[in-house]
């Protein structure tokens, strides 16, 4: 039986069990979205990583994130369309997963860089070690600090495609900067509010703000003002936090905060970093 078919079979069985409730919780519309997505790609791995988020693995060990919150909020403003939404964004999804042996290039206008835990980079290759293909893809990575490394992905509109040595990315020496004026580009306007013991929150959208910290312009021009030197702490790709290393009250407050936010579907680090010699490194201080 083909993908397609088991799909639609699963869209069935999952959307008349919903069809006797009211509506659907975040968990249960993610659990009919991963029996739907299981069943048109039963060769990847689909993974719940939290409400209305989902993690694929393909064959060859490329991996994509999903964030259905958009599918999520379509479904609530109209219940009676489930079939449909699920449907349209599961196509979303099999069209993003690598399946054969070629796929189109990526989009290089849409590549862009995301930090990563190194622990993640380093399960990402013992899994394309072990890929059943030749030549065996490499994720793209560059170094950042002890804690993080840089990972390039293509945004697609409902994913992050996370690229590999098997993806026509150009001269890979200037993906880096390629990758920073994309992050420019397709960003939002930053904004940057105060809160308790002085630590400021910076947000851009709800999707990159720890790949704020490769933007060094935003660290080195003086526009950020704190006691002493910079210190930011990225307990997940959306949250971006930032004090001064003198601020001993807000430091503390800021390790708190990071252990207790460093724990969802794409948390990063509870770590602390500061800013000097134009570079992010871990701050041991009190």
């Amino acid at each position: 039986m083909g993908r397609i078919s088991l799909f639609f079979i699963a869209l069935m069985l999952f959307a008349g069990s919903a069809a006797r409730a009211e509506n659907l919780s975040p968990r249960a519309f993610t659990d009919a979205f991963t029996a739907a997505a299981r069943a048109a790609m039963p060769s990847a791995q689909v993974t719940v990583k939290g409400n209305l988020h989902l993690e694929t693995r393909s064959a060859v060990g490329e991996e994509i994130t999903t964030d259905l919150r958009n599918a999520y909020e379509r479904y609530l403003s109209a219940p009676e369309n489930l079939d449909r939404i699920i449907r349209n964004y599961v196509a979303v999804l099999v069209e993003s997963v690598t399946f054969g042996e070629t796929k189109p290039a990526p989009d290089r206008s849409r590549i862009v860089p995301v930090l990563k835990p190194q622990r993640w980079v380093d399960g990402a290759r013992q899994i394309q070690k072990a890929a059943e293909i030749e030549p065996k893809p490499e994720i793209l990575t560059d170094p950042f600090n002890s804690e993080l490394a840089i990972v390039y992905a293509e945004d697609r509109p409902q994913s992050l495609r996370y690229l590999t040595t098997r993806d026509d990315v150009g001269d890979r020496a200037k993906l880096r900067q390629l990758a920073l004026a994309n992050l420019h580009r397709l960003v939002p306007k930053i904004e940057m509010r105060e809160g308790a013991e002085h630590i400021f929150l910076i947000e851009a959208g709800g999707t990159y703000e720890a790949s704020l910290l490769l933007a060094d312009a935003i660290w080195s021009s003086g526009q950020i003002k704190v006691d002493g030197d910079i210190v930011v702490a990225v307990p997940g790709r959306d949250a971006l936090l930032v004090t001064g290393s003198r601020n001993s009250s807000g430091i503390a407050r800021l390790r708190k905060m990071a252990a207790e936010l460093a724990t969802g579907p794409y948390a990063l680090t509870p770590a602390l970093f500061v800013y000097r010699d134009g570079k992010f490194v871990k701050f041991d201080g009190d």
